[in-house]
């Protein structure tokens, strides 16, 4: 089955992934939406292309905010475009005293560093999609399988 997947939304807590993908299937014309959650560590390069998108926040927030963690990102179809959300946090281990959500609309915004945010959500995806459907893992002995059907 060669189906078209689309990213909505992924996330990090807790040094684990849930993902949610919608699916499009032409050979039948059906979609659907997937979540995928695992309770195995990431892998750091998964980490460390979410933490890509850090430098979008401090550009559309204009500060630096020292310790400041990417934690996932949502796409949100608008008519033509769509609007994606960054969140990112300051936790310690019993608080988070900073939690923030950035938003681009890719039709509507002017950000000057659009075409490196989609560079950025593209290598995080790439990366979910490995620890997902290859089991790029990070000390762990399970892993997802995503089924063919």
């Amino acid at each position: 089955m060669n189906t078209e997947k689309k990213f909505m939304l992924i996330s990090i807590r807790d040094n684990k992934l849930k993902v949610k993908v919608d699916q499009y299937n032409p050979e039948n014309n059906d979609a659907f939406q997937n979540t995928y959650m695992n309770d195995a560590p990431i892998h750091e390069e998964l980490g460390l292309a979410m933490q890509n998108l850090l430098f979008h926040v401090e550009q559309l927030t204009h500060s630096k905010i020292p310790g400041l963690c990417v934690d996932g990102f949502y796409r949100q179809p608008s008519g033509n475009s769509e609007i994606i959300n960054i969140y990112a946090g300051f936790r310690t281990e019993t608080t988070c005293p900073i939690n923030l959500a950035v938003r681009v609309n890719t039709g509507k915004d002017s950000y000057e560093w659009l075409e490196r945010l989609m560079e950025d959500l593209s290598f995080c995806e790439r990366e979910a999609l490995l620890y997902i459907t290859k089991g790029k893992r990070f000390e762990s002995d399970s892993f997802i399988t995503v089924q063919a059907n």
